[in-house]
Order: C-alpha cells, then sequence, then structure tokens
C-alpha cells in the first residue's frame, strides 16, 4: 500500500489558496474546452445556415428591385390616387427625393470658388456639404439640385 505524500505548507492559508489555485486552474482548463466546443459549433451552424442565409437575402433584393422596377413602369396605374398605393399585402409609396446631382467638374469649381469645407483632403467632393447648400452655390459650382422618383413599399405584419 502507497503511502499518500501529504504536501507540507507553512501555514492553513498557504494551504487554501493552494486548493484555490488548483480549482482555479480546473475551471481554466474547463472554460478553455467548453470554449472550444462553443466555437466549433458555432462554425458548424454557421457553415449549415450561412449559404441559406446569403441565399434568401439575394431573393430578397432581387424582389425588392422587381417591385421598385414595377413601381417605376406601372407608376400611372398604381399612384393614379396618390402617392401611396394600399394593397392586401402592403403598400407602395411613391417619395420625392432631393439630391444633390454627382456632377463632373464641381470638384474644380469648388477649388476655384474657394468653398474648402466641401472639399474632403483626398480631393473629392464633400457631397453631403452640397445636399444642405442653397441651390444658387449648387450652380455656381456646376451642379444642380434634382428631384429623384423613388418607389419604397411597406409589408403588413413583418417589419424590414
Amino acid at each position: 500500500m502507497a503511502l499518500a505524500v501529504r504536501k507540507i505548507y507553512p501555514t492553513p492559508a498557504h494551504e487554501a489558496a493552494d486548493r484555490l489555485l488548483a480549482e482555479i486552474a480546473g475551471l481554466n482548463s474547463e472554460l478553455s474546452q467548453l470554449k472550444d466546443e462553443y466555437e466549433k459549433e458555432m462554425a458548424a451552424v454557421k457553415a449549415r445556415y450561412y449559404p441559406r442565409l446569403e441565399e434568401a437575402k439575394d431573393r430578397l433584393k432581387r424582389a425588392e428591385q422587381e417591385l421598385k422596377k414595377l413601381g417605376r413602369r406601372e407608376r400611372q396605374a398604381l399612384f393614379a390616387a396618390g402617392d401611396r398605393c394600399e394593397l392586401p399585402n402592403g403598400a407602395l409609396i411613391l417619395a420625392l427625393i432631393r439630391r444633390v446631382k454627382r456632377a463632373r467638374g464641381v470638384l474644380a469649381k469648388l477649388e476655384e470658388l474657394g468653398w474648402e469645407e466641401a472639399i474632403v483632403v483626398k480631393k473629392s467632393v464633400n457631397w453631403d456639404v452640397l445636399e444642405r447648400w442653397p441651390d444658387e452655390k449648387l450652380i455656381a459650382c456646376g451642379t444642380e439640385r434634382i428631384i429623384k422618383e423613388d418607389i419604397e413599399y411597406e409589408v403588413k405584419g413583418v417589419e424590414k
């Protein structure tokens, strides 16, 4: 029968501390193992669902594009009663959006006029600044504000 070797600690506090260190080491090992298992499981779940998620996103994008094309093509029929077309599965909304036209030569004109706040350091037009400018200033730098038509939609019972 082998004799158990008893560790000798200078104080009971040393023994308690060592016991806790051993417990912490074991828990760290267990935690590391659980994390590894978790990551493997998550990778497997991602691998299983990712292609289906991407395909569903692509189908949704195509359906949205098709709906907007239909809205533009059949604008007269769909929006004859106004800018909103209520349907059993949702609504189409005709929105007019005011945006600054991205015209050529605006950067050179902005530099010529000294309107540096609309120019980003990499020498391109800061279109966000131009969006806030009055029409006179836009015309002076070689662009204009246009009204762009867009088709939006709402789905009843489901949030986008």
